[in-house]
């Protein structure tokens, strides 16, 4: 496997395990169940990790993919701009996530400030990764870039309508 194959394999899992955490810390927090608020913490934690070979891999698939045919540059170029600033927001998330779990049992009068501001810091980096996604899937589906031709069977059927 190289590492094209390892970034489109691995890319969804720090947004589908950021939002799932996000929403599972607003369950617990809601409910005041610490298990459910530990298994979102910690969820949140590993989609921040896996956003390190997300990363990484993404600058060896660059190289692999800006030269084929259909590639779109300007999408390439847009999605490298958005992945360092949510690589960022990611670890920082991470950050936040482990001191959370670390206060838990080192620091209770902090667990309530600290769940807080990794739900909030993994919410905004949750909304970071949207246009990343977005241009990630544009770089080679023309047919999700603004502009993109319609398709040829859509158009006969409009043609059809008119008669």
């Amino acid at each position: 496997m190289d590492a094209t194959h390892a970034h489109l394999l691995t890319n969804h899992i720090p947004i589908l395990g950021s939002i799932f955490g996000v929403l599972l810390l607003i369950i617990g927090m809601v409910l005041r169940n610490k298990t459910a608020e530990i298994i979102a913490i910690s969820t949140i934690l590993l989609a921040s990790i896996f956003t390190i070979p997300v990363y990484l891999s993404g600058e060896e698939a660059e190289d692999k993919v800006e030269s084929l045919q259909g590639v779109s540059e300007h999408e390439l170029e847009e999605h490298e701009e958005h992945a360092e600033l949510s690589l960022w927001l990611m670890l920082v998330s991470g950050g936040l996530a482990l001191m959370t779990l670390a206060s838990y049992k080192m620091a209770p009068k902090l667990t309530k400030t600290a769940r807080i501001s990794t739900l909030v810091v993994t919410g905004v980096a949750f909304l970071s990764l949207i246009p990343l996604a977005d241009h990630g899937g544009k770089i080679r589906h023309s047919e999700l870039r603004d502009g993109a031709a319609a398709p040829q069977e859509a158009v006969l059927e409009d043609d059809d309508d008119n008669d």
